[in-house]
């Protein structure tokens, strides 16, 4: 049985064992570390948290397959490539469905302010709300509800483990499996792009 006063490489390597134990107490070692490069990069606390805990699902997820010397650095490493890209994404110019442009004299394109298909945009809006809810339904009951409080409440993490009387990191835990669960049916639904 893993303690505190194994190393980060005798952790690393239970888990590979599927060690539940070792890969929790990686967790506590490190995700407040992640959590903070995260959060120099996006400024978001939500959005910190969400890289953090991305990142140590796609380790749980991926830990037959990752090689992994110092889990530290990797983390890390991580936490700011991911805080980066948060950040690109944040920062990138949406583009626009266009019906389509007027040429005027030469016949070249000029500065039209461009114009958004806002019927197109309100049906893909419509229609992922919908599986949303279809896919909110199918997660267990205080799950569900400890999403609902995080992203429609804007409730924080500690504020929904005062209000529902559970630990924070029950609520953690909660909302790393609803957001698994919704990306896995954006996936397959062929609605998550990035």
């Amino acid at each position: 049985m893993p303690n505190s006063d194994h190393s980060d490489l005798e952790l690393l390597n239970r888990i590979l064992y599927n060690d539940e134990k070792a890969f929790n107490l990686l967790f506590e070692r490190h995700w407040l570390r992640v959590y903070a490069v995260s959060f120099r990069y996006v400024k978001d606390e939500e959005l910190a948290l969400e890289i953090s805990h991305d990142i140590f699902l796609n380790i749980w997820n991926k830990r037959h397959s990752l090689n992994i010397s110092s889990f530290r650095s990797y983390v890390v490493t991580s936490a700011s490539y991911h805080g980066i890209r948060k950040n690109q994404q944040k920062k990138a110019v949406p583009l626009k469905y266009v019906e389509s442009y007027e040429a005027e004299g030469d016949g070249l394109m000029t500065d039209h302010p461009s114009v958004a298909n806002a019927g197109d945009e309100k049906m893909l809006i419509a229609e992922l709300d919908q599986k949303v809810k279809i896919s909110l339904e199918e997660l267990p009951l205080r799950c569900r509800e400890i999403y609902l409080l995080s992203r429609q409440d804007h409730l924080s993490i500690a504020e929904i483990a005062e209000k529902l009387g559970i630990s924070k990191r029950t609520v953690e835990n909660q909302l790393t499996i609803a957001l698994k669960h919704l990306r896995a049916m954006l996936k397959y639904t062929g609605m998550l792009f990035f």
